[in-house]
């Protein structure tokens, strides 16, 4: 099969907050290290409390700094929650990229898709949990960080699904881009699953019985 299919995160950031940094300045190298531990910080304050829990005096604190050091860099808390989840988003998106030619074979190549997937969810799992956990309170601000960073693998797993379709491979009515949405759902719940103790199946287990029960409702009918 010589399709190659690439995945992206989009950049859902756009509309969300401009995040501030020295426009044309050159970055120190210190400032660079602090801005970074900053952001690592932030992150790790986020994914253990939550955004709105989350303080700049706790940020400050895991990053051995006082708070006015986190304003000189980013200016407010909203400002560095944007940085965190450009940097988490970018993560996401370089460990999500499946380049290459798939096999044909749709039980080893959404196995593939599996995994990658899992993988990249497994590195970002903390704010994952965290911008989910704000759904709720926030729609608007999940779907942007969260389901539109999703949509580009979904259109890859599509896209795959209807080149499948003529070469007789999937099911004619199946719903492409429903089946990503719900394969990629199954493959999040597992992981929630098994890093809260609720699955006795561990983590190849858990992408190869997904694998194999999505494929086999796809298959056409004999």
């Amino acid at each position: 099969m010589n399709s190659s299919f690439f995945l992206h995160a989009s950049d859902y950031l756009q509309n969300f907050c401009a995040v501030s940094d020295a426009p044309t300045q050159t970055k120190t190298p210190e400032k660079t290290g602090m801005r970074q531990r900053l952001i690592d910080a932030a992150r790790a304050e986020f994914s253990d409390k939550g955004i709105e829990s989350a303080t700049t005096r706790g940020i400050a604190e895991r990053a051995g700094c006082n708070e006015v050091t986190i304003f000189r860099h980013f200016e407010s808390k909203q400002k560095l929650l944007a940085a965190v989840v450009q940097e988490t988003s970018e993560e996401f998106s370089a460990l999500c990229e499946c380049r290459g030619d798939f096999t044909g074979d749709p039980r080893v190549d959404l196995e593939r898709f599996a995994r990658v997937y899992n993988t990249s969810l497994e590195r970002c799992e903390g704010m994952a949990r965290t911008l989910v956990g704000e759904g709720n309170r926030r729609p608007n601000l999940c779907k942007e960080l969260v389901g539109d960073v999703i949509e580009p693998f979904h259109r890859s797993i599509a896209s795959y699904l209807d080149n499948r379709k003529t070469a007789g491979l999937v099911r004619e009515d199946l719903n492409s881009m429903a089946f990503a949405e719900v394969f990629t759902s199954a493959l999040f719940g597992g992981l929630l699953r098994r890093t809260s103790g609720l699955s006795d199946l561990n983590r190849d287990g858990w992408l190869s019985e997904t694998v194999e029960i999505f494929v086999r409702g796809i298959e056409p009918a004999k």
